[in-house]
């Protein structure tokens, strides 16, 4: 019967840099914390972004801790193997007690691994070894059982492939097979043929890492490139676009076609922010789908495993984000313009209250002059009685009278005047 000789367990987990969590403090206490549970360490001499540790006293287990970046994204790796030959049977148990060995950075009430609630783009295990005697694959219910002991609810979708004479198994969960991915469910299984296999399988640990990296990229600026097409088309549906609508603007005052004009600069602002990253989401998508290519080019050239997600990058991701785009850009230019006119009916009904105010002033002016004359007048013909108070005089009563008259009269000419001017402009 089949073993496993020195299994293995990698876990590379991605974010996006963010300056609010500091990665740099979990990684300066990561030596401390591992000497705490027993384990010695020491800085690789050939890359002094890896921690190497190791233990002997119970049984033989090594690992190590590297960090990378890539662009905007930090990549931390986390792997540990145990130097002993065990059971097929043992397996789930074996890799339950090697993942529960991992030290991940925490933050906040955020899940092990997740540096922050948006720029979290997932992680990948893999799970490695050697089969003993050599050359004798593990069987599919195996491969079964090792995923169930990382993820519980065992995997929804799967593929099988070929790396190095030995046969691959991807295994993860999602909505749909490529819809929906979750991002903590995606399981790599390759147990090699002899050690010889495995020790140059080890050269290939950092183009794994890169090759993971755009897959986990490509897929969050997919999920994120369709919450903002939805985003946009709420935003559509909810701004004044129907008929309806419109025709209830001309009936509304001054203050309320303000209050749509303001709901619809923010609306234009969203709209604007929102078209403008689902055209990062695409490029983005674009960019890692030909790193991802070259990568597979470069070193994983017969890796028919890879072929199906390069394709549906190419046939699916690529063709939807950019219909989303070309469908949802014309419409932020029906939002311009639709707050173009409302802000030229506020400027109308405003010009309107403006000539308004100024007509009641100028009547109301007339009236005061009018008032003004005659009341001079009347006194200059005849003193008023010093023992009268001013308001019970006649010329008091006579200037107001003849001031609301004059009111009255320019009054009733201005009205025929305009009467007169929009007929002939019609």
């Amino acid at each position: 019967m089949s073993k496993i000789e020195y299994p293995t367990l990698d876990l590379f987990t991605y974010n996006l840099t963010d300056s609010s969590s500091n990665t740099e403090d979990y990684w300066l206490r990561l030596p401390d914390q591992l000497k705490q549970k027993g384990f010695s360490t020491k800085v690789n001499d050939e890359d002094p972004q890896r921690l190497d540790f190791w233990n002997t006293i119970s049984a033989a287990v090594d690992g190590a801790y590297s960090r990378a970046n890539f662009d905007d994204t930090n990549c931390l790796r986390c792997g540990c193997s145990i130097d002993q030959e065990i059971e097929l049977s043992d397996i789930p148990l074996t890799l339950t007690q090697i993942k529960d060995l991992a030290l991940l950075p925490k933050v906040g009430n955020l899940a092990p691994g997740r540096l922050s609630e948006n720029g979290y783009l997932g992680q990948t295990w893999m799970i490695s070894g050697w089969t003993v005697p050599a050359i004798n694959p593990i069987s599919e219910t195996i491969a079964h059982q090792a995923y169930k002991a990382l993820i519980p609810q065992g995997h929804q979708h799967q593929q099988l492939g070929e790396f190095l004479g030995a046969t691959v198994y991807e295994m993860w969960r999602g909505e749909g097979r490529w819809e929906g991915i979750d991002k903590d469910s995606h399981v790599i299984i390759i147990f090699y043929p002899d050690q010889p296999t495995f020790q140059k399988a080890s050269q290939y640990s950092n183009a794994w890492r890169y090759l993971f990296y755009c897959r986990h990229k490509i897929l969050w600026a997919y999920e994120q490139g369709r919450e903002l097409k939805l985003r946009l088309l709420e935003q559509y549906k909810h701004s004044l676009i129907d008929k309806k609508s419109l025709e209830s603007l001309s009936t509304k005052g001054l203050e309320e076609l303000k209050s749509e004009l303001q709901k619809n600069i923010n609306t234009v602002f969203s709209y604007v922010q929102d078209i403008n990253l689902l055209q990062t989401q695409q490029h983005t998508v674009e960019v890692n789908y030909r790193n991802y290519e070259k990568q597979c080019k470069d070193i994983f050239q017969s890796e028919k495993i890879l072929e199906e997600f390069s394709k549906i990058i190419k046939d699916k991701y690529q063709v939807q984000l950019e219909k989303d785009y070309l469908s949802l850009n014309p419409g932020l230019a029906i939002l311009e313009n639709l707050t173009a006119t409302i802000r030229g009916m506020v400027e109308i009904e405003q010009a309107q209250r403006d000539r308004h105010l100024n007509t009641s002033i100028a009547i109301a002016g007339i009236g005061l002059a009018t008032s003004q004359i005659a009341s001079a007048v009347i006194i200059a013909q005849q003193n008023p009685p010093k023992d009268i108070p001013f308001y019970q005089t006649q010329a008091f009563w006579y200037s107001i009278g003849s001031g609301a008259i004059a009111s009255f009269v320019f009054w009733v000419f201005l009205s025929l005047l305009i009467k007169i001017i929009h007929r002939f402009r019609h």
